[in-house]
């Protein structure tokens, strides 16, 4: 009876074996996996759980193992730890053992997606560093094949590592780089078989160009499609959060895409800046700002928003450099400060500058920067920045570039650079807005005070002459022609101050002598001054040469001159406040 009984278990145990299907051999084995660390995100991972899960991928990967050791005949009852040999042995007789394996592969790549998006290290510290060091060194060595396949696995299943994305950043920049040159190399050897008549050639080189186009766009948008991963996992950086890596994205589509997504690469980059503000990169602030200029150019923005885009780019750059220099101040203090440290920051700080000197050139060289637009943009930014100095100076020096200092905004401007710093060069900008408001008492008041402080030559220079420029329209002629020659002495070839002495010399013409003769010889002396000002100075020959036509008609007649005997050649002295020597001609 025992035996009898004994024989019919054994059917049934032999019967039930036979009939579990792969998915309930695997839900026996990996219980833990279906209750409490499920991957479909209803069980949070946790600093105490994560090495739970991180168990369950090892153990997935011995069953893995197993099967492997089984299909090649290596596996016995006593080997295996995780599978029943009876278990496997009746899926092999069913054909359902490859089922089972792909289970375990699928639940293999879930878990390491799972961890990868919740921990840089994903499922195991040890595998993570090592793929990293992989790709590091394909990188050294050059070999993109390889590098491909080994960032694509950081890419994948350890979203949240961060160094990975720098180095997937240069290769794939890379990558972009050499189809870039496959592509034109084919372009280039197609219009050559093309040229030598060789069609069916050259046609197949312009197909493989285009199929090499089409990867350069695939790479590109693998490229984009990082810094969107990034984002997602890595977006709350401390350094390089969401705001940075918004504004690398922008630029890389304005670099690759600016013909066809130049709106969607400017908006990224506005996006950067008004979130990272005095945090904005300067590479990325210096894109914006080109970006910014093509925008206007496509007319998709105005000139009043080109104009709020320079006054937001200088402020990031100068406030960057603010914090910078604090940072620098207080790591100096310190009883070991770290040079490393401070020379990194004293680079990003010559970045910011050269920059900034950048977009201000290209801003206020081009034919957007006109007074109409400037202003208001300035002027809408004034009370936050009126005691700042730096901002004083850059605003007064674009505004008296473009020859904008008869608006009252720009006297403001400049008379509260004055007050913060009562240098020359402030005092300056405050005597033009007051010269070109006729106010001369004032104008050259505040130029005296820009010659006398200025320690520079060629700048102390230019403040004297706008000081004759005063003094003449003050009708103190001899003053104005004192400081016009001071002007000139201090300057090499400055044909400006000799240009101004004829202007007074002839509009002086009609007060000076008695007779019409008299009067008209004071024209010999302007050209002469005229004549002076181009030979040294080929700035002013056009202005020159238009006075001295002008002024040479006017000189007197042949016939008045020998009736008074004044011959062509001879000397003669020019009277009244003048008093200059000159040689006749008619």
């Amino acid at each position: 009876m025992k035996k009898y009984v004994f024989a019919i278990m054994s059917l049934f145990l032999a019967f039930n074996l036979n009939a579990q299907t792969p998915e309930e051999i695997f839900k026996a084995k990996y219980t833990a996996l279906f209750t409490e660390l499920k991957t479909d995100g209803s069980v949070k991972v946790t600093a105490e759980n994560i090495q739970l899960f991180r168990n369950q991928y090892k153990r997935l990967k011995d069953g893995l193992d197993e099967i492997e050791m089984f299909k090649f005949g290596g596996a016995s009852e006593e080997n295996l730890k995780i599978f029943d040999y009876k278990e496997l042995k009746a899926l092999q007789k069913e054909g359902k053992i490859a089922d089972l394996e792909k289970i375990l592969k699928n639940n293999v790549t879930d878990l390491k997606i799972f961890l990868g998006k919740n921990d840089q290290y994903g499922v195991d510290k040890n595998e993570c560093l090592m793929t990293y060091s992989n790709l590091k060194q394909s990188l050294k060595r050059k070999d993109y094949p390889a590098a491909c396949e080994f960032w694509r696995e950081m890419y994948k299943y350890y979203p949240k590592f961060k160094n990975a994305y720098s180095k997937g950043d240069v290769l794939l920049r890379t990558k972009i780089k050499m189809v870039t040159k496959e592509a034109a190399k084919l372009g280039k050897d197609a219009l050559q078989a093309q040229d030598e008549k060789k069609y069916d050639k050259a046609k197949e080189l312009a197909e493989k160009q285009k199929l090499k186009v089409a990867e350069r766009e695939q790479w590109i948008d693998t490229l984009l499609m990082l810094y969107d991963q990034r984002i997602e996992y890595l977006g709350n950086d401390k350094f390089y959060g969401t705001g940075y890596l918004t504004g690398k994205k922008g630029s890389y589509i304005y670099k690759y895409r600016k013909d066809s997504a130049l709106n969607e690469a400017y908006e990224l980059l506005k996006q950067s800046i008004e979130t990272e503000k005095e945090n904005s990169n300067y590479a990325i602030v210096k894109d914006f700002f080109d970006a910014s200029f093509d925008m206007i150019k496509a007319g998709k923005i105005g000139a009043d928003e080109l104009v709020d885009n320079y006054n937001s780019a200088v402020d990031a750059l100068k406030r960057n450099s603010e914090q910078l220099s604090k940072y620098i101040e207080k790591e100096k203090e310190k009883s070991s400060p770290k040079q490393n440290k401070i020379k990194n920051w004293g680079k990003v700080i010559s970045n910011n500058d050269k920059v900034s000197e950048y977009i201000t050139k290209k801003f206020a060289s081009s034919e957007y920067s006109k007074c109409e637009y400037l202003i208001p943009a300035f002027s809408s930014h004034f009370d936050k920045n009126k005691t700042d100095k730096d901002w004083l100076k850059t605003v007064t020096g674009i505004l008296s570039w473009k020859e904008c200092t008869d608006d009252e905004f720009y006297g403001k401007a400049a008379e509260a650079l004055y007050k913060i710093e009562p240098s020359a060069g402030a005092a300056f900008k405050l005597a033009l807005f007051y010269l070109k408001k006729k106010q001369y008492d004032d104008a050259a008041k505040y130029f005296e005070e820009a010659y006398t402080q200025e320690q520079n030559d060629e700048q102390k220079a230019e403040y004297y002459y706008y000081a004759a420029v005063v003094a003449y329209a003050q009708n103190k002629l001899s003053t104005a022609r004192s400081l016009a020659l001071k002007a000139a002495g201090l300057k090499a070839n400055y044909g400006k101050p000799y240009i101004l002495i004829a202007k007074m010399y002839a509009g002086s013409a009609n007060n000076c002598g008695t007779t019409k003769f008299e009067k008209q010889a004071v024209y010999w002396v302007a050209v002469d001054k005229l004549v002076k000002a181009k030979s040294i100075d080929p700035s002013v020959a056009e202005e020159a040469n238009k006075l001295i036509a002008k002024f040479s008609a006017r000189y007197p007649s042949s016939e008045e001159g020998f009736m008074l005997t004044w011959t062509a050649g001879k000397t003669y002295t020019v009277g009244c406040w003048i008093n200059e020597s000159t040689k006749v001609r008619y």
